[in-house]
């Protein structure tokens, strides 16, 4: 790859108290990339997305995203810099309409205020993209959970960012939901870079061009999708 990396992680580390949950990790993100991080429970892949959107403050390293150092920036000042995130467990505004959840998110606290008509349109545009148009005035609760899951990431999207990072996005989801999901994350992925955690590695794959895996904290392997299944430590960590 010669284009710079939009994410660029260098020894980022991060400790609670004397427990080390982050070890030196480095990583390259690039956009047009559909890039994968996998690895077993307590392997450290949710805190490092928090401390990638600046949830968490690394205990060391540093983060930079599209050439700037933003590792002392807050989750809002990231936000308005680009990255969005998504969460295990989908939260939306049960009680109003999917519409609504997205003009929410179009305006979202700690972004930049824009016109109610540039609002409307982002929210709009959203809609579109999340294959919910025809269920824009449904009570969001009322939504199939894979629904759900889809107007979470369209409320990401909605802010406009130029990289998302998602967190188990097909958790819960049926095997035809899956399926339909890993097709509309190629699609995003021309939109917005995506960096993904998924559990499914026979789902996560098809969407995935990159992969890094991460064991106690520790990047153990990072390189093509393609290769991942017959790295040794990836096969001693997944099989035994």
């Amino acid at each position: 790859m010669t284009e710079a990396p939009i994410l660029q992680l260098r020894g980022v580390s991060k400790s609670f108290g004397s427990v080390e949950i982050l070890r030196d990790v480095s990583l390259d993100v690039h956009a047009g990339v559909r890039h994968l991080l996998i690895g077993p429970n307590g392997a450290g892949k949710t805190t490092l997305f928090n401390v990638i959107n600046g949830h968490y403050a690394p205990s060391s390293g540093r983060i930079d995203f599209e050439g700037r150092d933003v590792t002392s920036l807050s989750v809002a000042q990231r936000a308005r810099k680009g990255i969005g995130r998504t969460f295990q467990v989908a939260s939306l505004f049960p009680r109003m309409s999917v519409r609504e959840n997205l003009v929410i998110a179009a305006q979202a606290p700690g972004l930049l205020r824009r016109p109610a008509q540039v609002v409307s349109q982002e929210a709009d545009e959203a809609l579109s993209l999340s294959g919910l148009a025809d269920k824009r005035s449904m009570m969001a609760g009322n939504l199939a959970y894979g629904e759900q899951r889809l107007l979470e990431i369209a409320m990401a999207l909605a802010t406009k960012p130029r990289m998302l990072l998602l967190d188990e996005p097909m958790a819960g989801l049926t095997q035809t939901e899956r399926l339909a999901f890993a097709e509309r994350a190629i699609e995003l992925s021309s939109r917005s870079a995506l960096l993904l955690i998924e559990h499914d590695l026979e789902i996560a794959l098809r969407i995935a061009e990159r992969v890094t895996v991460l064991s106690l904290g520790a990047v153990v392997y990072d390189g093509k999708a393609s290769d991942v299944l017959t790295s040794p430590i990836v096969r001693e960590i997944y099989l035994g």
